[in-house]
């Protein structure tokens, strides 16, 4: 009997038995003895082992709380961190083709400190206000590793991957600080023709974060490849079903909404990163996840969300100013009333639970990354065919990016699927008034195409065929500036 060794999401260690049945004969049976004795001294010398990754997408969802930073900043963020990682450790020992940094660490360079190098280094440059805590965190990674996994017990390992994990980070902070995440662009306010999308009450700003629409992907080759297609016309019988389904159920007075459908939409309001990490990382543990299983799986979740949500804000922009594309938020169409359609009567005093951000209705955005995100986690953990449980939290401490929950809401979801995740987060759009069943459906495909994308094509083993070689890359990046850009851009 072999033992693996799994971090729990406290930090806890779990230790899991990977049993081979023994055969038959006295030999056998005399070994399992000893294995026994020697698996209870493995227990107590590796007690405390952790996982780099995992710790550090803690602390990224702890930094981006703190900053307050809103969905789509906060998966850029992720992506840059976790391929950092992701390349940092796969330079060590390649496994897999390398997302962005081809290149090959020195000999005897420690793996785990190379991701903890690549972690701290990117949050240090783009969380400039809380370098004292990332500091901190770095020096408890390093204590919790041992001498028996990459260090030579000289210190030289850890010191050079440390080293390398700092200059991977560079380049893909490098790569990533001409993206276009800050090029300024003049307000876009939709249109006013029936159905088209115009700032919504009560601030009526001008469209949030219009950079994402034009941002550089991380991994498709483009924000066109893979957008959504047009959305279902006002003469639809889909429209008049997605009006009064919306305008009943998510309405802040008179619902007939049940007390968990209101704290449904409220949990999943937030940034959809923070859930879907904590997923995966529920997930990993409870599947006995190896590190490189898990630096992988984070890195193509990460790059999936972000280039998810840069194909959505594509088409949030490019729909919204097609005066035939419906993209006005329930707000608007509710109170407007206005297609000609009896069956869509107006309600000019009709107010949705959760206030509605500024920008197009369509493509949805939280739908559209719990597609990209579940498809993903479903490839590597199954889901109905298992038994696939975890919890995801709310923060105690709701930053900008979260509202409180309402009275006697608890802070946390039991989930017995992946699939039930996905159904609650996109429940969670319609219940808060913020978008129509027939976009939600179209969103969540999107992503589950660029998912499917992902997985075929990046990060792939270095034995697969096929894949999209996105590694071999000019690394001269020039003197992008990409410092502080966790902080900057919120809504």
């Amino acid at each position: 009997m072999t033992e693996r060794l799994w971090p729990s999401c406290a930090g806890v260690v779990v230790l899991a038995a990977c049993t081979s049945m023994p055969g038959s004969n006295s030999q056998d049976l005399a070994q399992e003895g000893s294995v026994e004795k020697s698996s209870t001294a493995m227990k107590a010398q590796l007690r405390d082992r952790v996982d780099e990754t995992l710790d550090w997408n803690e602390h990224l969802i702890d930094a981006l709380f703190t900053a307050g930073t809103s969905p789509p900043p906060a998966l850029r963020v992720a992506a840059i961190m976790n391929v950092a990682m992701f390349d940092a450790a796969n330079g060590v020992y390649r496994q897999f083709h390398p997302i962005h940094f081809d290149r090959v660490a020195p000999r005897g360079t420690s793996r785990r400190a190379a991701v903890i190098g690549a972690a701290y280094t990117t949050l240090s440059k783009l969380f400039t206000t809380q370098q004292s805590k990332f500091d901190a965190e770095e020096a408890a990674s390093l204590a919790a590793m041992t001498d028996d996994e990459d260090d030579d017990g000289s210190g030289q390992s850890t010191s050079l991957g440390l080293a390398w994990g700092t200059t991977v980070a560079n380049d893909i902070l490098a790569w990533r600080a001409t993206d276009g995440f800050t090029t300024v662009y003049s307000p876009f306010t939709g249109g006013t023709v029936v159905g088209q999308w115009r700032p919504t009450p009560p601030a009526f700003a001008p469209m949030a974060l219009q950079q994402f629409s034009f941002m550089k992907t991380f991994a498709v080759a483009s924000a066109q490849q893979f957008v959504a297609p047009k959305p279902r016309g006002l003469d639809t019988a889909e429209w008049v079903f997605d009006y009064n389904e919306v305008k009943l159920i998510a309405s802040q007075t008179g619902s007939p909404r049940t007390a968990d459908q209101t704290a449904i939409a409220w949990f999943y309001a937030g940034v959809g990163w923070a859930h879907w990490s904590e997923a995966a990382h529920g997930l990993a543990v409870n599947n006995r996840s190896s590190r490189s299983e898990i630096s992988r799986i984070f890195a193509q979740l990460a790059v999936a969300g972000a280039d998810t949500i840069i194909t959505t804000w594509a088409g949030k922009r490019a729909y919204a100013a097609d005066p035939t594309a419906v993209t006005w938020r329930p707000i608007t169409a509710i109170r407007l009333g206005g297609d000609g359609n009896p069956k869509t009567t107006a309600d000019p005093n009709w107010t949705p639970l959760i206030p509605t951000q500024p920008h197009p209705e369509y493509v949805a955005a939280h739908p559209s990354v719990n597609g990209a995100s579940a498809a993903m986690l479903q490839h590597y953990f199954g889901d109905d065919d298992k038994n696939q449980s975890f919890m995801l939290t709310y923060p105690i401490a709701p930053s900008t990016a979260f509202g409180a929950l309402p009275p006697g809401s608890t802070g946390f979801r039991s989930l017995t699927s992946i699939a039930q995740a996905e159904d609650e987060a996109n429940d969670a759009r319609l219940y808060g008034g913020l978008h129509y069943r027939s976009s939600i459906r179209g969103s969540d495909a999107e992503g589950r195409t660029i998912a499917d994308f992902v997985l075929r094509n990046v990060a792939t083993r270095v034995h697969d065929e096929g894949g999209l070689n996105v590694a071999e890359q000019d690394h001269n990046h020039g003197d992008g500036d990409c410092h502080g850009d966790g902080e900057s851009a919120t809504e």
